[in-house]
């Protein structure tokens, strides 16, 4: 059954400066036609949304699954309480107390999940994605494998939630709330596939066209290890520094270092030549010997014999 809601309304940009992941892609990697990242992943917990509003950490929960699994080679499942402790921290809910129970920004999520962690797990860092840039949107799913997205819920996508049909527009729908979800990286058909209520859920693209209010791209450890430390279209050390303007810490986005040069070729060195040997100082002085014994013998009247 649908759950509960708890997206509240997006930051003021000029008041809660962010990344915006355009800024950064110096061009659009061409994503292969059919990527799953989410069907290995065996069972989405509620993480308690079926009773309180925590949609913004129960979809940093699936995130969090998503990645460890085809990251690391395992599923790793945080607890409901570690979501629900970190709902609490960032909006002020009380467990028991249903009037503090008032939902969540979801930048003020991922701002908590870089600096305190969920669970155990920490962020590098995230950036906001043009939800009208299909563009650059398919670009977030292939560097990032998931999207934190925010949407405007209608009434009608509880219905089809409940009776196992796509989440689509209809006619005379009204809007009952945010709702935060997991929007990994798998299409069925035309459809798209989202993490929400313990469940896999479809979305057309007219839904997200017309419910879609935000959207981010989250920077994990876990992932990059599954994707590569510095993907080709993300320029890493712009956004780094643009990071370290915007908050004043070092750029937490790692950078592939680049190759090693060659060392140059040696310069072949001349093979020194032994000089030729001179003549044998013994020899000579034989030769010197007999040649002064012929002439004595010549000049005393012996000639020698040849």
């Amino acid at each position: 059954m649908a759950g509960k809601l708890g997206r509240l309304k997006p930051h003021d940009p000029a008041t809660h400066p962010r990344l915006r992941l355009g800024n950064y892609l110096t061009a659009y990697p061409a994503a292969p036609a059919l990527v799953d990242y989410i069907s290995a992943v065996n069972a989405w917990p509620m993480y308690g949304n079926d009773t309180i509003g925590d949609c913004t950490v129960a979809a940093a929960g699936h995130m969090i699954q998503a990645w460890t699994r085809y990251g690391q080679g395992a599923t790793v499942t945080i607890s409901e309480a570690d979501v629900i402790a970190a709902y609490s921290a960032v909006s002020g809910y009380v467990p028991g107390r249903p009037s503090t129970d008032q939902g969540a920004v979801m930048q003020d999520v991922l701002s908590y999940w870089r600096k305190t962690g969920i669970g155990g797990h920490k962020i590098l860092g995230y950036a906001e994605v043009d939800l009208r840039n299909a563009a650059e949107l398919k670009a977030a799913m292939d560097l990032f494998g998931h999207v934190y997205l925010g949407i405007n819920c209608p009434d009608t996508a509880l219905d089809q939630f409940d009776d196992g049909q796509p989440w689509d527009v209809e006619s005379g729908a009204e809007i009952e709330g945010g709702h935060a979800i997991d929007w990994g990286y798998a299409e069925t058909g035309a459809n798209h596939e989202v993490i929400t209520w313990g469940a896999v859920e479809e979305m057309t693209p007219a839904f997200l066209a017309k419910y879609g209010e935000e959207a981010w791209v989250v920077l994990s450890q876990e992932w990059i290890n599954a994707a590569g430390s510095n993907p080709e279209g993300l320029n890493v050390a712009a956004l780094n520094a643009d990071f370290t303007a915007m908050t004043g810490q070092p750029g937490p986005f790692p950078v592939q270092p680049e190759p090693s040069p060659e060392p140059p070729a040696p310069i072949p060195q001349p093979v020194p030549v032994p000089p030729s040997p001179g003549p044998d100082p013994s020899v000579a002085a034989d030769v010197a010997l007999a040649d002064a014994v012929r002439a004595w013998l010549v000049v005393n009247g012996y000639p020698p014999s040849k």
